[in-house]
């Protein structure tokens, strides 16, 4: 994907620069109509060879012109905080460049029609340095040095609207096919459940997958509140009991008031799972802990075992569970969430571990 959108953009970025190149000769070809028809209007005989020449020089050189600009507009891109910097800097650039453009592209024209024997050295002499003609060519150089900075700026924009709207398109297949492998995966855990018998503690283990990812499938919400996410972590603790028995127990605390809090979709799953995973104590047994009760304008949530603990892990390593829920709630709320590993607080013999969740508080609607 990252290819195809580093081509979009360099073919982008191709089209672009051809375009503001044309845009300068055609411009050229307008201006030089407007001074033809004015002539005629007025009834002045058309010069059409001095004419033509003064613009195709001034306009030519622009379009050479037209690459520095585009670098300029690069360096200093008009979409970047403080939007008086690079406008500054565009402004006096644009001077610069107009002024030294104009009086290049006048001296050229009119030592080329001393040349060739249409102007004396003193009438091409005057036609270089005439005042009215040296304003107008800065300020249509100006001009047209912020026209291709406006032109640039909108197609640029434009290209990075494909590439985003490529990789959108790319992210929403992505997305339709992870969806169709759960179904698949569901339907094929319902085939299964037929072939086990009725009371089995395979079948219900089956039937629990199944609840479990029904529900993940049904559920569309980034949050919901934390009752709801108990209820998931229900269906997943039934087939952990299914596995170990009485070997493990899972004790859940959570203030009433709680409950209606807003936390992110399968927070708790992965934790509960990390907890199972290394919770377990000498005698083969696991208790887990999981509480959660408001702290100002926080939730803090605290699942805590009685395994090893931290002591015998070195070094610590979170796991694919807790680093993912890490970066999760990073991208979800930023500094305003945190996870906290550390042994439990009131464990002996340095013996067990703990993870504190801590949200912002946030209500259910």
């Amino acid at each position: 994907m990252a290819t195809d959108v580093m081509r979009i953009t360099r073919t982008t970025r191709i089209t672009q620069i051809s375009r503001i190149v044309a845009l300068a000769l055609a411009a050229g070809t307008l201006f030089t109509g407007q001074v033809v028809l004015t002539q005629l209007h007025t009834g002045q005989p058309v010069d059409v060879g001095p004419t033509v020449l003064a613009a195709l020089l001034f306009w030519g050189l622009w379009a050479l012109l037209t690459p520095v600009v585009l670098v300029a507009t690069h360096r200093w891109p008009l979409d970047t905080t403080p939007i008086y910097r690079p406008v500054l800097l565009h402004l006096g650039l644009s001077i610069v460049m107009a002024v030294v453009q104009t009086m290049l592209a006048f001296g050229l024209g009119s030592f080329a029609l001393y040349l060739s024997g249409s102007a004396g050295a003193h009438e091409a002499l005057k036609a270089a340095t005439s005042p009215s003609a040296l304003a107008w060519g800065a300020f249509a150089g100006m001009f047209f040095y912020w026209l291709v900075a406006a032109v640039d700026a909108a197609l640029r924009f434009r290209g990075r609207y494909a590439a985003l709207e490529l990789e959108l398109n790319r992210s929403k297949l992505d997305a339709l096919r992870s969806q169709l492998r759960p179904h698949f995966l569901f339907n094929t855990l319902n085939a299964i459940s037929g072939l086990v018998p009725q009371g089995d503690n395979a079948h219900r283990m089956i039937l629990r997958l199944s609840s479990l990812l029904r529900r993940s499938l049904d559920e569309d919400s980034h949050e919901v509140p934390l009752r709801t996410e108990l209820t998931f972590l229900d269906d997943y603790l039934d087939i952990q009991r299914l596995r170990f028995g009485d070997q493990l127990v899972v004790e859940v605390d959570t203030e009433p008031g709680a409950l209606g809090a807003r936390v992110p979709v399968f927070l708790l799953q992965p934790l509960l799972e990390n907890a199972i995973e290394y919770g377990e104590s000498d005698d083969g047994h696991t208790t887990i802990r999981l509480s959660a009760h408001r702290d100002g304008d926080q939730l803090v949530i605290r699942v805590e075992d009685d395994g090893p603990g931290l002591a015998v892990v070195n070094p610590v390593r979170e796991g694919v569970g807790l680093g993912n829920t890490r970066a999760r709630l990073n991208h979800l709320y930023g500094a305003r969430a945190a996870v906290e590993l550390s042994a439990r607080r009131d464990a002996a013999q340095l013996r067990g571990t703990s993870v504190v969740i801590r949200l912002p508080w946030a209500g259910s609607s």
